[in-house]
């Protein structure tokens, strides 16, 4: 298992595909932190939404490196077809881990932050960013499955809906429990839009909950498509 990580790791970076994501990121980055003085975590909140959109990104381009005839070499060598899904999500944990890391280290070696940072507001960048980062995976897996020409846009199409969560509740109350279909995004980032003296209460746990269950649920899920697929 270890090799075929190695060798998913190494065939990716040859493969030069994630060459625009990791630099659009970086890009980003840099030019969110081009002022000092900024706010805290509505900061972290920013460069979380952006680990997800990479995430989904990159992921779909992890999934994509090897043509089909390929892929049933490697089942065989792997000799259980989950380990192939396995390494794959491995390597996007590799890449998220390097995302996290720049997104929350970058501003703070920078000295870009209005004013002084607490370990809650380093406890929340990290639960945020490596959250989106678990939703982007989720989301760029379940449309790489997908044999359909648009599954870009249909992965497009989930971030945004996922992201104008509470605009489309307001506007449209009865589609509330359809939603819930859709990664909770803005209960992740909740805590990040209340200002750097926010208070962790109760609400803060249960989101905390929602988003673990269905981050456990989605991979699962993505799980048994896998297997059914190529079963």
């Amino acid at each position: 298992m270890k090799g075929f990580m190695h060798y998913q790791l190494m065939n990716y970076i040859r493969s030069l595909k994630m060459i625009p994501p990791i630099t659009i990121f970086c890009v980003w980055i840099i030019v969110l932190y081009i002022y000092k003085g900024v706010p805290i975590l509505s900061s972290y909140a920013v460069t979380s939404i952006t680990v997800y959109l990479i995430m989904t990104w990159l992921t779909m381009t992890v999934f994509s490196i090897e043509e089909e005839s390929e892929k049933h070499i490697l089942f065989v060598h792997l000799g259980n077809k989950k380990r192939y899904l396995w390494g794959k999500w491995a390597t996007c944990f590799v890449f998220s881990f390097i995302l996290i890391i720049i997104a929350i280290i970058y501003p703070i070696i920078m000295n870009n932050f209005s004013g002084t940072i607490h370990t809650l507001h380093i406890a929340l960048a990290i639960y945020s960013h490596w959250t989106l980062a678990l939703f982007g995976i989720f989301i760029g897996s379940l449309f790489s499955f997908s044999l359909n020409k648009y599954s870009w846009l249909s992965a497009v199409l989930v971030i945004v809906i996922s992201l104008a969560y509470e605009g489309i509740v307001e506007k449209v109350s009865f589609v509330k429990w359809l939603l819930w279909l859709f990664p909770p995004v803005t209960q992740v980032l909740n805590y990040l839009n209340m200002g750097d003296s926010v208070q962790i209460g109760g609400e803060f746990w249960i989101n905390f909950g929602v988003a673990t269950v269905y981050s456990i649920i989605g991979f699962i899920l993505i799980e048994r498509m896998f297997s059914r697929r190529n079963g």
